[in-house]
């Protein structure tokens, strides 16, 4: 090919390449499934300490809710708690509060919270947690189960089973940075 119409042609290429990486990235972004439009609200939600404190999901708009359905007689439940007070203790000045329903008994939960040196709110009413964890989706009863809200009160993330700490920190970090 001649120089004179390489040069015509490459101008051409260059343009045609940029509009196609243009209309791909422009797919991409419009296409892109936006959070809002496909998370649903929470559900109005209260959960009694052990502590004696009421925590309704409502008073904690404004910051970020990991709400994880565990029990004493869980495994994967056990394995999960250590990652999970890391979190609390690493993403709290992000807005990060991280709510315990248990599907057990009090008697039963106080000791695996002195065990772990869990820091965040913990409930112990099986009925209450069974309940909560239906209204959130899981009718399958399957325990870990974990539900992550953003602070506008809408679900962004359910995750039937346990987290690794890796799985746990890449949620995190996607939703809170960090």
């Amino acid at each position: 090919m001649p120089i004179l119409t390489m040069r015509r042609f490459l101008p051409l290429v260059a343009a045609a390449v940029l509009a196609v990486l243009a209309g791909v990235l422009s797919y991409r972004y419009l296409a892109a499934p936006k959070l809002r439009e496909t998370a649903e609200a929470a559900p109005e939600l209260r959960f009694n300490t052990l502590d004696g404190k009421a925590v309704a999901l409502r008073s904690l708009h404004g910051r970020w809710v990991l709400v994880n359905f565990w029990a004493s007689w869980c495994a994967p439940c056990m394995d999960e708690i250590p990652h999970l007070v890391q979190a609390q203790a690493d993403y709290a000045s992000l807005g990060l509060q991280i709510i315990g329903p248990a599907l057990d008994d009090a008697e039963a939960v106080k000791p695996v919270l002195g065990r772990f040196a869990m820091n965040y709110p913990v409930s112990a009413d099986f009925a209450s947690a069974d309940a909560a964890m239906r209204a959130f989706g899981n009718d399958r009863g399957v325990l870990p189960f974990t539900v992550l809200i953003d602070p506008d009160g809408f679900i962004v993330q359910r995750h039937l089973g346990g987290l690794s700490g890796e799985a746990l920190g890449e949620l995190l970090r996607r939703h809170l940075g960090h």
